[in-house]
């Protein structure tokens, strides 16, 4: 899938001390780099391209002096935007540029693969099981993109022993998959391979249905359950009291046996 002009202009504007320009007597924008102290032509674009940039408020254009025409140059939200696309934390340009990418310390959290995100854009998800559920996605982001992390976490949802076979980890890595460990074995078996479809391999609802043959519309249900359970065991909302224990029960007639 190819890029479009824009999303191209600021991937090429983003090397330091790169700018565009518009020759006299032409339309199209060049963008030229400085490298060793030489001016190089980085590609050309449409005008369009550039104003669309100016328009999102990711570039602007600056004023050198009567002597030089204005250039367009990134800011600084331009910047951190570019600086997401270029490769350093594995992330691809067009996925960069396609998603609702945010940063939260070493991570790159794509907002727009989340199926947890867009049911709540769509407020179809209370806050608390959002919440509940983003944290667990961190904790699954931390251990799987952090260097000399090698363990397959798609076998995590079967065995929860894998945590304990992972080669040496950082101090952090290690902390996230403990703690993933603990909510795992919180939520218990019924909900935790659905919390790992959808918080770490981020599946949507619909394809999770079809995978296991469950009625349309099933899975919101059973994954509204399991984030319940999951947000109780982050202290996002108070446990349910235990109830008594049920002793016995039978008609009016029924009479214990004496033993």
């Amino acid at each position: 899938m190819s890029l479009p002009a824009s999303d191209r202009l600021i991937l090429a504007l983003y090397p330091e001390n790169s700018y565009a320009w518009t020759p006299e007597g032409e339309a199209d924008l060049r963008v030229v780099a400085r490298r060793r102290g030489v001016s190089v032509e980085a590609g050309r674009f449409s005008a369009e391209a550039g104003e669309a940039l100016v328009a999102a408020g990711l570039a602007q254009w600056q004023e050198p002096g009567p002597a030089r025409r204005a250039r367009l140059v990134l800011n600084a939200e331009g910047r951190a935007q570019a600086s997401l696309a270029q490769g350093a934390q594995g992330v691809e340009p067009v996925r960069a540029m396609k998603g609702r990418l945010r940063r939260e310390g070493a991570l790159i959290i794509d907002d727009g693969e989340s199926p947890l995100a867009w049911l709540a854009r769509r407020g179809l998800l209370a806050a608390e099981l959002f919440q509940a559920g983003e944290r667990l996605r961190r904790d699954y982001d931390l251990a799987r993109t952090l260097p000399s992390i090698t363990t397959r976490w798609n076998a995590i949802a079967a065995d929860r022993h894998a945590l304990a076979q992972a080669l040496p980890m950082s101090e952090q890595a290690l902390a996230a998959r403990q703690r993933i460990d603990r909510a795992m074995q919180e939520v218990g078996p019924e909900f935790s391979g659905l919390l790992f479809d959808i918080c770490a391999c981020l599946k949507g609802l619909e394809t999770i249905e079809s995978e296991r043959r469950w009625p349309r519309r099933s899975a919101r249900v059973v994954l509204e359950l399991a984030l319940t359970r999951l947000a109780c065991h982050y202290g996002l909302f108070a446990k349910p009291a235990a109830s008594a224990p049920m002793r016995h029960w039978g008609a009016e007639d029924y009479r214990p046996a004496l033993t």
